[in-house]
């Protein structure tokens, strides 16, 4: 009886063994981007491979599954719920906005945002220390920038009066805070700002020869889904102005723009990655608190200011996170 008892035991043991070594069941991990398929886009890239250091292994243990905005704003509505139809285990948005869209339609599926300048005051979050609901993220701590990047503007050109600020109408909340934070700093250096208004690509052209009836001198962005779409013509156009630009990411540098101050988007991702790790093995957002960044990336690029005939200040030089050649 007793080697019955023993032989029916070792089997259990034996079956939990092996029921213990087949491997977690696939989740599901469903991403929003601002651009278009085919574009090898390096944030999502540095996300799915930090998951991996993590232990999430593509194809096998983790799905993923993009959407993508294409650069116009009227797609973000379609693009989000197409990817809450996949029933996703987390869903992963760039921007805070997209993450209040995205729970407007499903309350209860996990969401993680990888950029927004003030979730709280946005009402993304009830708070920091503790989001509440089922939204959390990355904090880019935007507001403290804006004084920020009119400073950097007037140390590259001390005698600079006119900057257009790229605004994009279709998300007035986000205009109007980056417009009025970058007017208080600029009008105590006797900086005169101009909104221009870019909603889709096709505004890209008019917008700057506007500027240029209009002798703009500087130039200042927003964190925007149509901007990052656009960004190579956004930096082509500043450059054939010779327009002094600050942007909001080292993103645009890296197309070619003369200078950025803000935070590493490429990071933010990777920063994403973890609170996705985190949820898929049984934590709540509403208790994972919203991460704010602790370095602010200055980034430069000299064959751009060289091509535009600008000078950089050594002191500017000397500052920066990283300098392309």
């Amino acid at each position: 009886m007793k080697r019955r008892q023993w032989l029916i035991g070792g089997a259990a043991l034996v079956a939990a063994s092996a029921l213990n070594a087949q491997p977690p069941r696939s989740r599901r991990v469903a991403y929003a981007l601002a651009g278009t398929p085919g574009v090898v886009h390096l944030p999502s890239e540095a996300f799915k491979t930090r998951l991996g250091a993590l232990g999430w292994v593509e194809g096998s243990t983790i799905e993923y599954v993009p959407g993508y905005a294409r650069g116009d704003s009227k797609h973000n509505e379609s693009m989000i719920a197409e990817l809450l139809a996949h029933k996703p285990d987390v869903l992963v948005v760039t921007f805070g906005v997209w993450a209040l869209l995205a729970k407007k339609l499903s309350p209860d599926v996990p969401i993680v945002f990888v950029v927004s300048s003030n979730p709280e005051k946005e009402g993304i979050v009830a708070s920091l220390a503790r989001p509440g609901g089922n939204i959390t993220g990355v904090s880019t701590r935007e507001r403290e920038l804006l004084g920020k990047r009119i400073e950097l503007l007037k140390e590259i050109s001390p005698g600079m009066r006119r900057v257009a600020v790229l605004v994009n109408s279709n998300v007035p909340g986000t205009a109007k805070t980056y417009m009025e934070g970058y007017a208080s700093h600029a009008s105590k250096v006797g900086m005169e700002l101009v909104s221009v208004d870019v909603r889709s690509a096709d505004d890209l052209r008019p917008a700057f020869e506007r500027m240029g009836r209009e002798g703009m001198q500087g130039l200042l962005n927003v964190a925007d889904a149509i901007q990052l779409q656009i960004r190579d013509q956004l930096v082509a156009q500043a450059a054939r102005l010779r327009l002094i630009a600050v942007y909001v990411i080292e993103q645009f540098v890296e197309a070619g723009g003369l200078a950025s101050y803000g935070t590493d988007l490429v990071d933010q991702w990777r920063r994403a990655a973890i609170y996705v790790d985190k949820i898929l093995r049984g934590a709540k957002p509403a208790d994972l608190p919203v991460e704010e960044p602790t370095h602010f990336h200055l980034a430069l690029n000299l064959k751009a200011a060289r091509e535009q005939r600008i000078k950089l200040p050594q002191v500017v030089l000397a500052r920066a996170d990283r300098v392309i050649e």
